[in-house]
């Protein structure tokens, strides 16, 4: 690779969208000039403004606004007595599109792109020799890629240009990358040709392009073409985030992803769109300022105790928190919380290995050895309140119902480790999922065998916990992805709560606040880069959900 300048260029997203001028046409220009001022007026202007702005002889002026309203490029307005733009543009919006209907049918694939991973999904074109911007779905996340529709970006320094180029003809690609010297904006900026050229047949090879670091530090971008019958590249999408958040890893798990959606979109365009599914983010806040759990984890509202019970499953230690957390319990000998559940009395159960324990309010414990509950993963409960334990057997899972002295009786048995439980509200039906697989399975309380009812990508994260609100709605707390979601009754991702944390472990909601649930979070395993930016991680968080409504 070329030796780095003494320094590197900042990437002006403001003055990549200002085209050059071209020698010879200084009256046409003007007129785009002219109304390029007026677009950026935040409301009508007036000829007084634009001669001002300008610095043009009235005369010259009034000639070119009549030109360009004759022609509906812009339009007076009588009431006003100012300028704005004219409806001309609309007419010509509509065919600005590479071919028929592609913002359309790319929005439907963006927003699949956005709600699967909580990071802002992007849409460009081939433009000038440069990527420029058409469409986007923003992440939800307070930090976030925001960049601006209209923008042209460098082709050789983001992910969307570099998964054009590895799909045009060889010398379509030079003729664009030997244009102009390749800049560089920073220290991972590729401006040796050679290695370029090299790193688009990878791109080629895999179906997908990584951005890392190389035109804006700390952000990072996978991106796809989009292809036409042909094979040959009419835009191309791409998913971007901050690097903390959008790991290596993750990157390998999305490429795949972003590929299939870009090919979803060259085949969608050859046909009608389905519908998109809404989307709506939810606001959260922070619930402790208290030393962070390792691994939070099985939280359960106590509706006698007006508190939610929850744990830090490697301290061990049970807590109980209303305004401020208080330690309720902790096993011994030591050794991590397995389930919590609340029981007859309003006595909290806390299941740690082979140990049942029955736990008052005073932190008082009655503790019995129960064999058959060693390997239990998580407990749930029945609506008429009959505890429900998962148990490992193996490769196997048993769900069963716990009786007086924790025998297990009845149930399903589940190919899998089952590690999250939650009942319907009317009773008929139970969830269960196996985060390793990303699968969520339905029971029907009749039936000897279950079902499949969802499947998570692993790009969106691990189905480590469940809950079910008030309208009767599965939500699944989202391992490594960033997120809490609800799913809809056909069991696809419908809305999604960005967290400021990537591994929430639990999920309740509150039985006397109407839209409040607590998610438990896990601080074990995280980097230094993660922590730093998630310090919230091992903290019991509170979210308020405008979507369950009593």
């Amino acid at each position: 690779m070329s030796d780095l300048p003494a320094a590197p260029q900042t990437w002006d997203a403001e003055a990549a969208g200002r085209p050059e001028a071209v020698a010879g046409t200084q009256l046409i220009g003007k007129a785009f000039r002219l109304i390029d001022m007026i677009a950026e007026a935040p409301g009508h202007i007036d000829a007084g403004a634009l001669t001002a702005a300008t610095g043009w002889p009235k005369a010259t002026l009034y000639r070119i606004l009549s030109a360009v309203v004759a022609q509906g490029y812009v339009r007076l307005d009588p009431i006003a007595q100012g300028y704005t733009l004219g409806y001309r543009l609309l007419e010509l919006a509509q065919n600005v599109w590479t071919a028929p209907d592609l913002a359309a049918v790319a929005s439907i694939e963006l927003q699949r792109l956005r709600d699967m991973t909580g990071e802002t999904a992007y849409l460009a074109v081939l433009h000038d020799g440069a990527v420029l911007s058409l469409g986007k779905f923003e992440s939800p996340h307070e930090v976030r890629s925001a960049a601006k529709l209209g923008v042209r970006k460098p082709i050789h320094c983001t992910s969307q240009g570099k998964a054009i180029l590895a799909y045009l003809k060889d010398d379509e690609a030079d003729a664009l990358l030997t244009k102009r010297p390749l800049e560089r904006f920073t220290p991972q900026t590729i401006t040796d040709l050679d290695y370029l050229r090299a790193q688009l047949q990878v791109v080629r090879s895999r179906g997908y392009a990584v951005e890392d670091q190389e035109i804006l530090l700390g952000n990072r971008c996978v991106g796809a073409p989009v292809l036409d019958v042909t094979g040959r590249p009419i835009a191309a999408i791409s998913v971007a985030a901050p690097i903390y958040r959008l790991t290596e890893e993750r990157v390998e798990q999305l490429g795949p992803e972003v590929a299939l959606a870009a090919r979803n979109i060259g085949l969608a365009l050859r046909s009608a769109p389905a519908r998109p599914a809404t989307s709506k983010a939810l606001s959260s806040e922070s619930g402790s300022d208290a030393a962070p759990a390792f691994y939070g984890a099985h939280p359960v509202w106590s509706s006698t105790k007006s508190c939610l019970l929850w744990a830090d499953r490697l301290a061990p230690c049970l807590y109980a928190s209303r305004e401020r957390r208080s330690v309720l319990f902790r096993p011994d000998p030591s050794q991590p919380i397995d389930g919590v559940a609340v029981g007859p009395d309003d006595i909290a159960i806390v299941v740690s290995g082979k140990q049942l324990a029955e736990v008052n309010d005073k932190g008082e414990s009655t503790v019995t050895e129960v064999c058959e509950l060693a390997g239990t993963t998580t407990l749930a409960h029945h609506p008429d309140g009959q505890i429900w334990a998962a148990v490992r057997r193996g490769d196997d899972t048993r769900i069963s119902s716990v009786q007086k002295g924790g025998a297990l009786r009845d149930g399903w048995n589940v190919r899998g480790h089952i590690t999250a439980l939650a009942w319907s509200k009317d009773g008929t039906e139970l969830f269960a999922a196996d985060p390793e697989r990303g699968t969520i399975h339905r029971f029907e309380s009749r039936k000897s065998s279950g079902r499949l009812f969802a499947r998570v990508l692993r790009v969106s994260g691990e189905p480590r916990s469940l809950a079910i609100d008030s309208s009767g709605r599965l939500w699944v707390g989202l391992y490594d992805g960033w997120s809490a979601a609800r799913l809809s009754e056909e069991g696809e991702i419908e809305n999604l709560l960005p967290l400021p944390v990537p591994r929430p472990t639990g999920i309740a909601f509150d039985a006397e606040i109407a839209g409040k649930l607590y998610v438990t979070t896990a601080r074990i395993g995280l980097s230094r880069e993660v922590l730093r930016n998630a310090p919230l991680s091992g903290q019991l968080l509170t979210a308020h959900s405008s979507l369950d409504r009593r």
